[in-house]
């Protein structure tokens, strides 16, 4: 049985929050010792401090979209992002989610939203959970009906970005093509997360691995998009970024 005697803090924490988030106006009676005046100076010191740490963490998240920007810009989008009530309630590992969308609803250039929405799918592939990609070497050892019969599924670590506009050119060298670049792809097949960009066909060839699914099915599905050569060269690319896994279920899609 719960001992009714004992102090119920939470009413006191949803106040102390709310009054931090909302600020002065907010201020709730009754909550702390001493004189209010006293204790709303240190509150304000306190949410002063929690709010420029904010600030930092979206700036530790978009470094390259606000040398973009610039910093005036930046920093104008940023303050009024972080105001945002879904915002105030989220931690630091995830107060920049949805900053790409956020630039794109108040008139940023195409390019610098993808490139947002790229180093946001940055981190989350940096912090994906481990797993063991496949790799070519994997695939070398099968004989045929071993490789049509492999279950396949994305690596946690996969991200994949459509893009509205060229590539930043903030986003760095490397990524220049003949083709044009339709969307990026991260993923982190060891320690390090790896940029690839792709083509419209690449984009076909990813839409049909949704989940789970044996190569056999993969290859036949990318063979009526293209002719058969296209299709292996367009999925070894795919284990090649190391975007791809065997499937832990093993069941087709």
């Amino acid at each position: 049985m719960p001992d009714k005697s004992a102090p119920d803090y939470s009413a006191a924490q949803r106040d102390f929050m709310t009054v931090l988030q909302r600020g002065p106006g907010a201020f709730p009676d009754g909550v702390f010792a001493g004189r209010p005046e006293r204790a709303l100076l240190g509150l304000k010191a306190h949410a002063n401090t929690i709010s420029h740490a904010r600030l930092v963490a979206l700036e530790d998240t978009y470094p390259k979209t606000r040398e973009r920007l610039g910093d005036e810009a930046f920093n104008q989008l940023s303050r009024a992002f972080v105001e945002r009530d879904e915002v105030m309630t989220r931690d630091m590992n995830s107060i920049g989610e949805a900053f790409g969308d956020y630039l794109a609803a108040h008139g940023v250039d195409e390019a610098s939203t993808d490139l947002a929405r790229i180093e946001w799918a940055w981190l989350q592939s940096y912090h994906a959970a481990e797993a063991e990609c496949l790799t070519m070497q994997d695939v070398a050892g099968l004989d045929e009906q071993e490789l049509l019969d492999l279950p396949l599924q994305w690596h946690p670590s996969l991200h994949y970005v459509p893009l509205s506009a060229p590539l930043a050119p903030e986003l760095g060298p490397g990524f220049e093509s003949e083709a044009p670049v339709t969307a990026m792809l991260l993923a982190r097949p060891e320690a390090e997360v790896l940029l690839h960009p792709h083509h419209a066909e690449a984009a076909v060839i990813f839409a049909i691995a949704k989940k789970s699914i044996r190569m056999r099915n993969f290859l036949e599905a990318a063979c009526e998009q293209f002719s058969e050569n296209s299709a292996l060269e367009q999925i070894f690319a795919l284990v090649g970024a190391g975007a791809l896994r065997r499937s832990i279920s093993g069941e087709d899609a």
